[in-house]
C-alpha cells in the first residue's frame, strides 16, 4: 500500500485539490466545542486537512508515510507544522498528548489488526477529555463488494489498495471500546459533483480518576475506561477484581495504587473469566513474582487482552518466565510492559524464547532490569524469526559484548523492527553503534 500512495504522489500533484474535506471542517467544529488547542492528524497527506484547524488557532502535527506528500505540504501548501515521516503502524512516535485527533479515510485501508492498533494508539495520544474523529467509508458506497474479497466487508479495490467497508455494527464493534459518543452518516464530496457515503465516528477519552468504590460501580456498569486513583487497601483491590470478572469495561488503569502480590493475583484471576478487557495498566505498584506468575497463567486462557503494563513493579525471573511461557501461545497480546522490574537472565531468556513463537506482540519493554548476556542472546536469536515486534526496549540492563552482538545480529536479520533502545548497557560503544546501524539497514 505504501508503494501505491508514493506512486500517486510522485506526480508532484495535489491529487485531491486544495480544499479540505467536509469531514475536516466538521471535526474542527467538534474540537471547537470541546475547547481543543492541539490536533494530531495521522495520514496527513500533503496537508489540506490541516487548514480548518490552523485557521481557528489550533496547533497541528501530522504523520505521513509518503516523503513526496510531505514535500508537497512544504512546497505547495507552505505548511511549517511538525510532520513525522513514518507509518501510523509505528505510532506513537513521541509521548505528546493532543486535545483532538482527526483521521480521514486512513483506517479503512488497514487489516483488522492494523485498524485496532491505530484506533488504540490514537486514543492513547488523547488528553483526558479529548476527542478523536474518524471518517470511514460506508457499505452503502457503490464500490462495495467490488474487487477480490479479502475478508468480511474487505476488498482489494485496486492492486495494493485494500478497503474495509463499515456499517453501524462494525463501527460500534471497533470503536465502542474507545469512548464512542457519536456515529453519523454523511456524504463526502468526491469531485465532479459526485459524493461518497461516509460515516463520521467521534470518540471521547474519559477524564475522571475515581475512588475504589466508584471504580466498582463503573466496572459493573461497563464504562469504557476506568482509572482508579490513590493507594488501595487489599479489600478494595479484591472488590475491583470481583467486579472485573464480568465487566465489559475495555480499559482499566490502576497505576501507583500500591497493589501488592495478593492484589495482583486477584486481578490476574479476574482475567480468567473476563472476556472484554483490552488494556490493563498496573504500572508503579508492588507486584512481585506471585503476581507475575498469576498473570502468566491468565494470559494462557485470556484471548481478549491486548495490553498488559507491569512497568515499575518487582516482577523477577519466576514471574517473567511464566509470562514468557504464556507468550508462546498468545495471539491477542500486542503490547507488554515489564520495564523497571527485577528480571535477570532467566526471565529474559524465557521472554526471548517466547518471541521466537509469538506473532502478536508489537511493543515490548524490558528496560531497567538486570538482563545480561544470556538473556540478550535469547532475545537476539528470536529476532531472527520474529515477524511482529516493532518496538523493543532493552536500555539500562547488564548486557555486555556477547549479548549486544546477538542483539545486533538479530536486528540485522529482522525486517519489521523500527525502534530498539539499548542505552546504558555495559557493551562497547562500537556495538551500541552497530545495533543502530543494523536497525537502519535491516532488510
Amino acid at each position: 500500500m505504501t508503494e501505491f500512495w508514493e506512486s500517486a504522489f510522485n506526480k508532484k500533484q495535489l491529487m485531491w485539490g486544495l480544499a479540505p474535506t467536509a469531514s475536516a471542517s466538521a471535526a474542527r467544529d467538534t474540537f471547537i466545542r470541546s475547547g481543543a488547542k492541539s490536533v494530531l492528524i495521522p495520514g496527513i497527506g500533503y496537508g489540506r486537512n490541516a487548514r480548518p484547524f490552523l485557521e481557528r488557532g489550533m496547533s497541528v502535527a501530522g504523520i505521513e508515510i509518503s516523503e513526496t506528500a510531505i514535500e508537497l505540504a512544504r512546497s505547495r501548501l507552505g505548511l511549517e507544522i511538525p510532520i513525522v515521516h513514518g507509518s501510523v503502524a509505528d505510532m506513537p512516535f513521541d509521548r505528546r498528548k493532543y486535545d483532538g485527533v482527526f483521521c480521514h479515510g486512513l483506517v479503512y485501508l488497514l487489516d483488522a489488526r492494523g485498524r485496532q492498533k491505530l484506533i488504540r494508539d490514537c486514543y492513547r495520544q488523547l488528553e483526558p477529555g479529548g476527542h478523536m474523529v474518524f471518517t470511514v467509508i460506508s457499505k452503502k458506497a457503490p464500490m462495495y463488494g467490488q474487487g477480490p474479497r479479502l475478508g468480511d466487508d474487505w476488498y482489494e479495490r485496486l492492486p495494493g489498495l485494500p478497503m474495509y467497508f463499515y456499517d453501524a455494527e462494525s463501527v460500534k464493534r471497533e470503536f465502542g471500546p474507545y469512548g464512542l459518543v457519536e456515529l453519523s452518516e454523511f456524504d463526502e464530496p468526491a469531485g465532479d459533483g459526485a459524493t461518497l457515503p461516509f460515516i463520521k465516528v467521534v470518540c471521547k477519552r474519559d477524564a475522571v480518576r475515581v475512588s475504589a468504590a466508584e471504580a466498582v460501580d463503573r466496572l459493573h456498569a461497563g464504562q469504557v475506561e476506568v482509572t482508579v486513583a490513590g493507594a488501595l487497601q487489599q479489600s478494595e483491590v479484591a472488590a475491583i477484581a470481583g467486579a472485573l470478572e464480568t465487566s465489559t469495561t475495555s480499559i482499566l488503569t490502576m497505576g501507583g495504587c500500591q497493589i501488592t502480590d495478593m492484589g495482583g493475583v486477584a486481578i490476574a484471576n479476574a482475567l480468567l473469566t473476563n472476556k472484554a478487557l483490552r488494556e490493563l495498566w498496573l504500572f508503579n505498584n508492588e507486584i512481585n513474582d506471585a503476581g507475575g506468575k498469576a498473570f502468566g497463567d491468565a494470559l494462557r486462557s485470556n484471548a481478549s487482552l491486548t495490553t498488559l503494563c507491569l512497568n515499575e513493579n518487582r516482577v523477577g525471573d519466576v514471574g517473567a518466565a511464566a509470562i514468557g511461557e504464556a507468550l508462546r501461545s498468545s495471539e491477542s497480546l500486542v503490547e507488554l510492559g515489564l520495564g523497571r522490574n527485577q528480571i535477570g537472565d532467566i526471565g529474559g531468556a524465557a521472554i526471548g524464547g517466547a518471541l521466537a513463537f509469538n506473532s502478536s506482540v508489537i511493543a515490548l519493554s524490558l528496560n531497567h532490569n538486570h538482563i545480561g548476556d544470556a538473556g540478550a542472546a535469547s532475545i537476539g536469536g528470536a529476532l531472527r524469526n520474529n515477524a511482529s515486534l516493532r518496538i523493543l526496549r532493552l536500555s539500562h540492563n547488564e548486557i555486555g559484548d556477547s549479548g549486544a552482538e546477538a542483539v545486533r545480529t538479530g536486528v540485522a536479520h529482522n525486517s519489521v523492527l523500527r525502534t530498539v533502545s539499548f542505552e546504558e548497557n555495559p557493551a562497547s560503544a562500537s556495538l551500541h553503534q552497530g545495533i543502530k546501524a543494523a536497525l537502519e539497514r535491516a532488510p
